[in-house]
């Protein structure tokens, strides 16, 4: 019972994810063909994309399996917990539309932002906008878990340091020319409007119609 729920929840998480990672990068290079007249040019070029979904996403993304939300006692404590998931709330037509609407969001957010706070500085649009594509899905982890852990704090962390480290040492593939503070404090700006938002509606969406988990676990604390 504990371990084929923990192999649903993760699964159903894990699963959403992947598809948001993709879909989110589909979106920045759909407003990125139009906004340069629908020219038939990628926003990133084949390493990019190889290095998005393996170097700089995948430790962070697949960490989630090392996540957990309640321990095996109070599974077993509150059957409910374990029954709850014959319902298929986590993985169904809502939590992909759910995940479905984030990555439009955070797609334009990106990209509209970069062109909106770095309207004179177009030749340098791949570096901006894959940074901050980079900072808003170490975000979006931290959102989707539970708890956090050593695991999952050490994924992220190793891979912020690996693409700092790329950007200094890949210049065919990152200008850092034009990199000063107020560079990175506009693109932590666009980073935060991406994942902010949707952060504080999931939190107050808890907050007014809790699940059966979230209520148990409060009577739980109560006592």
């Amino acid at each position: 019972m504990w371990h084929g729920r923990l192999s649903y929840k993760r699964s159903a998480v894990l699963s959403q994810f992947v598809i948001h990672r993709g879909l989110i990068i589909s979106v920045i290079q759909a407003i990125f063909s139009c906004v340069f007249y629908f020219v038939a040019i990628p926003i990133y070029n084949g390493m990019l994309i190889l290095g998005y979904a393996t170097v700089y996403t995948c430790l962070p993304v697949f960490s989630l399996v090392f996540d957990t939300d309640v321990s095996v006692e109070i599974v077993m404590k509150y059957p409910p917990l374990y029954a709850t998931l014959q319902k298929g709330r986590s993985l169904s037509v809502k939590t992909f539309l759910i995940w479905f609407f984030k990555s439009v969001f955070q797609g334009c957010v990106i990209m509209l932002g970069t062109i909106m706070f770095f309207h004179e500085s177009f030749t340098n649009i791949v570096t901006i906008t894959f940074s901050a594509l980079i900072f808003t899905e170490l975000l979006n982890v931290y959102t989707s878990v539970h708890h956090l852990n050593w695991r999952i704090l050490s994924a992220s962390i190793l891979t912020l340091f690996i693409y700092i480290l790329s950007i200094a040492l890949l210049p065919q593939y990152f200008d850092t020319s034009y990199v000063t503070w107020m560079f990175v404090v506009k693109v932590l700006l666009i980073t935060v409007v991406s994942w902010l938002p949707l952060h504080l509606v999931a939190c107050i969406v808890d907050k007014v119609d809790p699940t059966e988990f979230q209520k148990i676990m409060k009577e739980e604390r109560h006592r």
